[in-house]
């Protein structure tokens, strides 16, 4: 072990904490990935699960909140539209600027029961959004359970919310009254057909993304970082025991012979004077 006593050395400590904090941080960064590898997983299985389902009464799935389990299910409402639609700015679609238009809906099942629906998305151009009316009278509606999105606290325009959440978006609408179901519906149909003039939502990307690959990617970075530090040590160690010394003294050697000609040359230069 002597060969490596170096490795004590204050230059070789700083590069050892150097490469284990590489190491480190691309272990941390890798499991960062594999977490939203998981996540993404999850939320893949859950589409795939519950988007096809057939449509059912809403009564019969949820009470007061969408349970996480039950988003993107398919249900069927009853009941006719009350108050104003309300539009949520700055929600791209497929790459595209959009608004969604949402609205309350008064369910038939009588309790005066509201559901907040986003009813589909025109595109957002210069000035307000163009919004279609809402079937007057009792609709029938499909679409798919979506939970609440988290308050805001800013204060939009007249018209408008900035999040999908049932309290801002009734309260924007007019609508007082009644119980809020805690969550949305994203409509597929109204009466068997698409909104009117609204252009319907994309089935949503199930596609595993690159996070997996990103997570071997940073564990290898720190498996590259201890091999390197390993190949420098043993480098340094395979010099010091043999080669550095005779490259030394043969360098030292051969400065000694420089020296030795020059002090020659300018003997023999005194000499001649």
């Amino acid at each position: 072990m002597s060969r490596y006593r170096f490795l004590l050395s204050r230059r070789w400590v700083g590069l050892a904490a150097a490469f284990l904090v590489i190491a480190v941080a691309c272990v941390f960064l890798g499991a960062w990935q594999w977490s939203r590898h998981e996540d993404r997983s999850a939320a893949n299985a859950l589409v795939n699960g519950n988007y096809d389902s057939a449509p059912q009464p809403v009564a019969e799935l949820v009470e007061d909140t969408v349970p996480a389990d039950l988003v993107w299910r398919s249900v069927v409402l009853e009941g006719r539209y009350t108050g104003e639609q309300v539009v949520v700015r700055n929600r791209p679609v497929d790459g595209s600027p959009a608004a969604r238009v949402l609205a309350v809906l008064e369910v038939d099942d009588g309790g005066g029961r509201l559901v907040v629906v986003d009813r589909g998305w025109v595109p957002l151009g210069e000035g307000d959004p163009a919004l279609p009316d809402y079937p007057a009278g009792e609709v029938t509606v499909e679409g798919r359970l979506r939970a609440a999105e988290a308050p805001d606290s800013r204060t939009p325009p007249a018209g408008q919310v900035y999040r999908i959440e049932p309290g801002a978006v009734a309260a924007a609408s007019g609508v007082a009254g009644g119980e809020l179901l805690d969550g949305y519906v994203m409509v597929t149909s109204e009466d068997g057909s698409p909104a009117n003039r609204l252009a319907p939502f994309p089935r949503p990307d199930t596609s595993p993304g690159n996070h997996l690959s990103y997570a071997f990617q940073w564990w290898v970075f720190a498996l590259g970082a201890i091999v390197g530090f390993v190949v420098l040590a043993r480098r340094e160690a395979a010099e010091t025991a043999g080669v550095p010394e005779r490259a030394g003294s043969e360098r030292s050697v051969r400065r000694r012979t420089d020296a030795d000609e020059e002090d020659a040359l300018i003997d023999a230069q005194l000499q001649d004077r």
